[in-house]
């Protein structure tokens, strides 16, 4: 199959996001019609949660049972901020370790500070855990998934979706950037100018989803390559190209 211009740098990205190999990366790419977005959704609902251990066979239902009801809502069926905060405390981490959001992508939780019984349930057994002692041994596998790249992407994708209010295509802007402070800050330290940047236009607009993502890629790129690897003619969001902007009239 002979690929158009547009098509090789969409193959060229979806690859460098995935790690896939050229036949699986235009397998995946074919199926949506060739949307990178959708490609990138479609691949990652396939793959199975990073590092993920294979649920024990011990697992014990009556377990599980007992810890989501500990930390339920006294005034709902689920598992909401107070428990949360309770669930953070027996495991003594602090509620906003990005840790709790590797967790959260076990459990396939659809929204930011609640967990959902059925939730709940399947990031426990995912990770082959009835009881806190448990959860607690596997908090060093989980924050190894924030230092491999390619599952941190992954991650970082999902929490787009998981922060968003319920109804809105967008990120608040206030959400979006306390959450690249905790999953980005120590990883990139030209964060912290982006988010100057954002925050001294006049107006401020909630983030895309392309944004949201891209911003990743182009953090990745600048690292390695410094602002030499940007190329103003691949298909960045504007926002990003008005960043880049400002950065080279003040270099």
């Amino acid at each position: 199959m002979s690929l158009n211009a547009k098509q090789r740098e969409k193959l060229s990205q979806f690859r460098e996001i995935t790690g896939l190999n050229d036949k699986e990366a235009k397998q995946c790419l074919a199926h949506t019609n060739w949307n990178l977005e959708g490609a990138i959704e479609y691949f990652f609902s396939q793959e199975a949660p990073p590092s993920a251990p294979s649920p024990q066979p011990s697992i014990k239902t009556d377990l599980l049972e007992s810890l989501y009801n500990k930390y339920k809502s006294s005034n709902s069926i689920d598992i909401e901020a107070e428990g949360i905060q309770n669930f953070c405390k027996d495991l003594e981490i602090d509620p906003l370790d990005p840790v709790i959001l590797v967790f959260a992508y076990y459990c396939k939780a659809e929204v930011m500070g609640v967990f959902k019984k059925e939730e709940f349930a399947q990031g426990l057994k995912t990770l082959g855990c009835d009881s806190i002692q448990k959860l607690k041994n596997k908090l060093s596998d989980m924050r190894r998934v924030l230092s491999d790249a390619r599952q941190f992407k992954g991650i970082y994708n999902y929490v787009f979706g998981f922060s968003r209010e319920v109804g809105c295509r967008n990120l608040n802007i206030d959400v979006a950037i306390a959450l690249w402070r905790l999953l980005l800050g120590e990883k990139f330290p030209m964060v912290e100018r982006w988010i100057s940047f954002l925050e001294s236009r006049g107006k401020r607009h909630d983030v895309s989803k392309d944004t949201w993502e891209m911003l990743l890629d182009f953090l990745e790129i600048v690292q390695k390559e410094g602002l030499q690897g940007y190329d103003p003619n691949s298909a960045w969001p504007v926002l990003i190209d008005e960043f880049v902007e400002v950065l080279s009239k003040s270099s």
